[in-house]
């Protein structure tokens, strides 16, 4: 697993950007999205290298890369949001693991509310206080956060309600073909009444199809990620 540590070590790494869009498919946000390079050049996929660091012992080091280089790209965004992952379990102290994003946003001048700090890997999420910390360190300086893949994993209605997130993202698992599967309607429309109540705006990833698109709008969801509006690209078209 030496490998990891060139890819940190060289920043071997880039920035993809998918859009984000609203009712009216206007482009509201983007997620930034991390794309790893070997040194030929070719792409290696996101899973593997995060599987990889977690082996070495390196989550960390490469998790706040990908942050950083991630903030680094909101600046091309002409004031949309960014919509940027990170991975709680790699930090292990907010106050200390997150000061470098803040201190470099300032230097950027990047407006912190247009950045929005995805969780991701709920599932892994033991020490559910710790997550909190970490989240309120960021909205406590002005960012907005969101939970990513809910549906996924234990206990997410309640994760709902402990973390209150800026925004709430359905898993695509519930998305796609929801507007022919009955128990994705219900599980669709359950977690848009949790997000509606405790103010979280719900965005439905993975939208493939027309037809779930106008199913999830009608019912009330607000934004949309998917193959449907753009793929992930190495330039945001704005």
């Amino acid at each position: 697993m030496e490998w990891i540590d060139q890819v940190i070590k060289k920043k071997l790494l880039t920035c993809y950007f998918q859009p984000i869009v609203n009712r009216e498919e206007s482009i509201y946000a983007f997620e930034i999205l991390a794309r790893f390079k070997k040194e030929d050049g070719n792409l290696v996929y996101p899973n593997l290298i995060f599987e990889a660091a977690r082996t070495r012992g390196r989550l960390y080091a490469l998790d706040r890369l990908c942050r950083l280089t991630a903030v680094r790209h909101a600046t091309q965004l002409d004031g949309k949001k960014a919509f940027i992952n990170f991975i709680p379990t790699s930090i292990y102290s907010p106050e200390f693991c997150l000061q470098s994003t803040i201190r470099l946003s300032a230097q950027l001048g990047v407006d912190p509310s247009k950045l929005v700090f995805e969780v991701v890997e709920t599932e892994k999420v033991e020490d559910l206080e710790h997550l909190k910390s970490i989240l309120t360190y960021y909205r406590d300086r002005g960012f907005q956060y969101a939970l990513d893949d809910v549906g996924e994993g234990y206990s997410t209605i309640n994760m709902l309600e402990d973390l209150k997130p800026h925004y709430m993202k359905l898993d695509m698992k519930f998305v796609q073909g929801v507007s022919e599967n009955k128990n994705k309607q219900h599980i669709a429309k359950m977690f848009l009444k949790k997000s509606l109540d405790i103010g979280s705006i719900p965005l439905a990833e993975g939208v493939e199809s027309r037809e779930d698109f106008e199913w999830l709008k009608q019912t009330g969801y607000e934004l949309f990620q998917g193959y449907l509006f753009g793929k992930p690209s190495p330039t945001p078209k704005v």
